[in-house]
């Protein structure tokens, strides 16, 4: 049987009254005349009439057809027989496992019901019934277990299909739409339906923009949700900066939100943060997957608490201040609690960390020959790197650099002491100190090296046998005509993003009178060029440290870039880069609504490769997580703390889709739907028969005429 996909075309069927009109109204109307002289024609003229008068019939049927077929081709007709006739039927199923769907309905958490009914589905499903099921938040997880022979059977999903004992992702429809609809198109043709099961939290809406399903799929939705949550929740807590210096007293402020019917007086609000023990040194614990819940709190030393009482009205928000007393140096960690027994109590406390330390400490080795402090190798590199970038979070300088002239026979301080290294035109380095330096680099060290006249192939063979250069050093490249300037760089690095805005400043203003010529090695990484295809900037990696070569002189010699404007901000991000700053710094935050951009996996997110460090999983739960070299505030999302719930019709309008009741009757009645693709179109064969009636229709009708 042939159905079309659009069957508002077929209204163009009355264009068929077009062709007879003609052949009626322009048909040729003769006069019978008897002529003598030409009676002997009319014999032959008899004959002739016939054939005429049925090509003229032949014509009109062609031209009614060409009309028929060019209707029938926009309405893309397509065979329901071959839909229905031994094809398996697909089941999909979405089940929403985002925080809200813990809410207890009437006996148990929303989620247990939607798996419950879930696995009924599948166990009441015809047989040969092909199952795709999902569990979805902040992304899609499917499952997907199959057998021998390839087709997934319902006994493996049955055995897949779990309850999460806690979920904590963020509602995000428009990715699980997606996926199903992908699903369907994609499947072959058969009976097609969508279970949706959902509380209908309306801050789900406003994600990715889905194409809508095909015609033929029978969508669900399973309503699960409350009409009425009782809720309270911290919804934000904001510090006005994550690293402080010792003996800063920040001020914590913090945004308590009430869903409720009635007025609450009294809810108690509790502040608890207490600093990680001063033997173990900021974001490197022993348990580097623990987050900081009430159990851990009492392992914390010098733990403050603070509590206030708020008065919550229906639907509004309170804003409380915290202020903290002037904290020590170490790593601060801690939550703010609203101690009320609600409909959700995942969002009743969020977790935040302060990390009050020193500012990160710079080793600066001073090659450079100079009696005079103004004109040092390092005058303008020093300066720098104590003042503060203009509109940075932080007033002061996050550096606090130490400047050592470095000769044959200078002893160099402890390197664990120091959180990066800066060799500024450095001539020879003794083989103990290349080796120091470059153990303190594989274990997270940074190390930033300016060229200059001392730097020679030769003068750097201890760096290069311990694998600190980045590259073959070759001669010094002087100007005797017109200075070199920089001509590309990579605008999506951490170091140079910032200066890719022209109004940060143009790099292509730089002008330099000579730069130390080198070949990056394999694998290393240039991000700045001069006009001559040589590198300014190469960047490598060394065991789970970075090492970055500039290779002109940070002093005047070689160029005025250290006078300009663009040296402070260009040091700050090269710096900032190897320690971590420009990555987030000591501390780092992250909310649970959105794929990281790292490869997430079983639910866990691993360190993206940039980092180059260990391998350290973070969960998708919040609290506060010490990583190698910072410490990471897991938080759930603002968003699932929105009780409000959309109605069914804004969830069709929203994703151009129609629900069914069990008879397969559309619930909701006029929602405009897109025309899909179907496999079994068969539009092509009209398009070859449109062409054709179309040339039989020339020939036919040049016969008629002539």
């Amino acid at each position: 049987m042939t159905s079309f996909v659009q069957n508002s075309f077929l209204a163009g069927l009355a264009a068929l009254a077009v062709p007879i009109l003609i052949h009626l109204f322009f048909r040729l109307k003769t006069k019978r005349v008897e002529l003598g002289t030409i009676r002997f024609l009319r014999v032959v003229m008899e004959e002739n009439a016939r054939r005429r008068k049925v090509m003229r019939w032949l014509l009109l049927a062609l031209r009614m057809a060409f009309v028929a077929l060019l209707v029938g081709l926009f309405a893309r007709p397509y065979l329901r027989a071959a839909a229905t006739t031994g094809q398996k039927e697909l089941l999909v199923i979405l089940i929403d496992q985002s925080a809200t769907m813990q809410l207890k309905g009437e006996r148990r958490r929303l989620l247990d019901h939607a798996v419950a009914e879930a696995r009924k589905l599948i166990e009441s499903a015809a047989s040969g019934t092909r199952f795709e099921v999902a569990l979805f938040d902040h992304q899609i997880r499917p499952l997907v277990v199959k057998d021998e022979s390839g087709a997934t059977r319902s006994e493996s999903i049955l055995s897949q299909l779990q309850v999460p004992p806690t979920t904590f992702g963020a509602t995000n429809y428009g990715s699980a739409i997606a996926w199903a609809r992908d699903i369907c198109v994609k499947a072959p043709a058969g009976g097609k339906q969508v279970h949706l099961f959902t509380d209908l939290q309306r801050s789900g809406l406003d994600w990715t923009e889905v194409e809508p399903f095909p015609e033929d799929v029978q969508a669900h939705l399973h309503d699960l949700g409350n009409a009425v949550v009782n809720n309270v929740a911290v919804a934000e807590i904001r510090t006005p900066k994550l690293w402080i210096h010792p003996g800063d007293a920040p001020v914590l402020q913090t945004s308590i939100q009430y869903n409720g019917a009635v007025s609450l007086n009294d809810v108690p609000i509790v502040l608890e943060v207490g600093r990680v023990d001063g033997n173990v040194k900021p974001g490197v614990t022993g348990e580097p997957d623990s987050p900081v819940k009430s159990a851990d709190f009492a392992r914390l030393s010098e733990r403050i608490t603070k509590r206030e009482r708020v008065k919550l009205e229906p639907g509004a928000t309170v804003t409380l201040d915290f202020e903290l007393p002037p904290l020590s140096e170490g790593l601060w960690q801690g939550r703010i609690t609203a101690e009320y027994d609600d409909d959700q109590a995942f969002d009743n406390q969020r977790f935040l960390a302060i990390a009050a330390t020193p500012a990160y400490r710079i080793l600066v080795l001073n090659g450079g020959d100079s009696d005079s402090a103004l004109s040092s190798e390092t005058y303008f590199l020093e300066t720098a790197l104590r003042l503060a970038v203009p509109g940075e979070s932080f007033h002061e300088s996050p550096f606090a650099p130490t400047v050592i002239p470095y000769t044959a026979g200078t002893v160099l301080p402890d390197l664990a002491d120091f959180d990066a290294v800066v060799l500024a035109n450095v001539g020879e380095l003794s083989r103990d100190d290349a080796g120091r330096l470059a153990r303190s680099v594989r274990l997270g060290g940074g190390l930033l090296v300016f060229t200059g006249d001392k730097t020679t192939a030769g003068s750097c063979s201890a760096l290069a046998d311990e694998g600190l250069t980045v590259g073959t050093i070759r001669d010094t490249k002087v100007t005797v005509d017109l200075p070199w300037k920089l001509s590309k760089w990579d605008e999506t690095h951490p170091v140079l993003q910032p200066l890719s805005d022209p109004q940060h400043g143009d790099l292509r203003r730089l002008i330099f009178a000579a730069y130390t010529q080198l070949s990056p090695a394999p694998g290393a990484n240039v991000l700045l060029e001069f006009g001559t295809g040589d590198p300014a900037i190469v960047e490598s990696h060394v065991g789970e440290g970075k090492v970055i070569w500039v290779t002109v002189s940070c002093g005047r010699d070689w160029s005025d870039w250290s006078r300009s404007r663009l040296f402070l901000p260009l040091v700050h991000q090269l710096l900032g880069y190897e320690v971590g700053l420009t990555q987030g710094g000591r501390v780092r935050t992250r909310i649970i609504d959105s794929n990281p951009t790292s490869s997430v996996e079983a639910g866990q997110v691993r360190m993206p490769p940039s980092e180059q460090r260990q391998s350290v999983s973070v969960p998708f739960v919040p609290g506060v997580y010490q990583l190698p070299h910072y410490s990471e505030v897991v938080n759930t999302s603002p968003r699932e703390s929105d009780v409000d719930r959309c109605s069914r019709e804004e969830f069709e309008n929203r994703f151009a889709m129609r629900f069914v009741d069990e008879s397969g009757v559309a619930t909701t009645p006029g929602v405009a739907t897109h025309a899909e693709f179907h496999r079994d179109e068969i539009w092509h064969w009209v398009a070859c028969a449109l062409l054709a009636v179309l040339l039989l229709e020339g020939f036919v009708g040049n016969r008629t005429t002539a």
